[in-house]
């Protein structure tokens, strides 16, 4: 899912923004404890965890979210991308 950067002036930024929001708190409500790659060289951001994987890539004009669950965490795929984009969308 493609988010187009509106308040922030390029993926850099983007980037730092992003960093302080995806945190392990994130996660705890649903019982998730991922690692959180933060990997500027490669202008990603990884969360992963068990039958879990958050993948945010950083591009000039915009950042890519993806989203892959395991089984166990299928019904609340939607509800948890819905959450991550619409915070997503607010600080970039």
């Amino acid at each position: 899912m493609k988010v187009p950067y509106k308040t922030v002036k390029d993926k850099s930024e983007a980037f730092g923004k992003i960093k302080s929001y995806i945190t392990p708190s994130l996660f705890s409500k649903y019982n998730i404890n991922p690692k959180i790659e933060y990997l500027p060289g490669h202008d990603q951001i990884v969360a992963q965890g068990k039958g879990f994987e958050l993948k945010i890539v950083f591009a000039e004009g915009d950042l890519n979210l993806d989203l892959n669950v395991g089984i166990f965490l299928m019904p609340f795929k939607q509800v948890i991308l819905e959450k991550i984009e619409k915070e997503v969308r607010a600080l970039v």
